[in-house]
């Protein structure tokens, strides 16, 4: 059995006869006739009625085509697929990401290089800290989106904006009547929720942590957000992932000036002189047009 014969066994069935196949694929009608008696011949089946004025599947023949328009549709896709490649599009583009960035920012722009170049398959990789860098840094991704660039001689990047870390505790916990005026010495006794640094290689850091607090180590702002607002220890959060709760009450800002809100800027970062597929690149250039702020 060969894509051949299924292709001429469709043609037969979707223009009403072997005449009207041979036409449509520039074929003699000898020819077409040849390729299905082979094809019914391997399978030890009759494929069509031919009693009939013009050919009429079998039960057999009906339920074989519509398994050939399958086979010859992932025939197509597979075509289409080494295409896509040929024309040096990469088979992934991976993108290590900052679990601070404000994803709802990056999609349409994500959604835009991925439906353009749907034989390639994304991977995207969410890190704390230093995590992020390090991903690119060993090889794991071909960009990196951070608020951390540690040696800016061996990368190129872009500002793509800032996230905004506010301290917060809910309404729930017992410093909530005191939130507007605590100071860091108030909570010296405290739980104060940290994300982990996901880096592997070297040492774990930190931000905007007290250090008489009892640290519980979470690992995602997620969690992170869930602890807190059960009544459970504070934090400092990125303001886009409480702006919600803040406004409905059910979390309260710690407003003295040891909470004043720290800014990170946000860069996309890659690596100098690594070339980098037409998908990749496509993605830099429009982060770089639609910086989120």
């Amino acid at each position: 059995m060969t894509l051949d014969q299924l292709t001429v066994l469709c043609a037969i069935v979707e223009n009403g006869g072997f005449r009207a196949a041979s036409e449509k694929l520039h074929r003699s009608q000898s020819a077409i006739s040849i390729a299905i008696k082979k094809l019914e011949d391997e399978l030890q089946i009759s494929l069509f009625l031919r009693n009939q004025y013009r050919p009429v599947l079998t039960d057999e023949g009906r339920s074989l085509y519509e398994k050939a328009k399958t086979v010859l549709g992932h025939a197509e896709d597979f075509t289409n697929l080494a295409e896509h490649y040929a024309q040096g599009e990469e088979p992934e583009l991976r993108l290590a990401m900052s679990a601070i960035m404000p994803v709802e920012n990056l999609m349409p722009i994500i959604s835009d290089v991925t439906q353009a170049a749907s034989a390639t398959r994304l991977s995207l990789l969410v890190e704390n800290l230093h995590g992020t860098m390090e991903r690119l840094e060993d090889g794991d991704a071909d960009i990196a989106i951070t608020e951390f660039l540690p040696n800016e001689m061996d990368y190129e990047y872009v500002v793509l904006g800032t996230v905004e870390f506010v301290a917060v505790v809910s309404a729930a916990s017992t410093y909530a009547a005191e939130a507007a005026s605590l100071r860091e010495r108030d909570l010296e006794d405290s739980v104060q929720i940290v994300v982990r640094d996901t880096s592997r290689h070297r040492e774990k850091k930190t931000v905007g942590v007290v250090k008489a607090t009892t640290q519980w180590m979470v690992n995602d702002f997620n969690m992170k957000k869930r602890i807190i607002t059960s009544g459970i220890g504070w934090g400092r959060m990125p303001l886009h992932m409480v702006e919600s709760e803040l406004k409905s009450g059910e979390l309260l800002l710690l407003k003295s000036s040891d909470f004043d809100p720290i800014e990170a800027t946000i860069k996309m970062v890659r690596k100098k002189r690594k070339l980098v597929g037409p998908v990749a690149e496509k993605l830099w250039g429009l982060m770089k047009e639609r910086a989120f702020n």
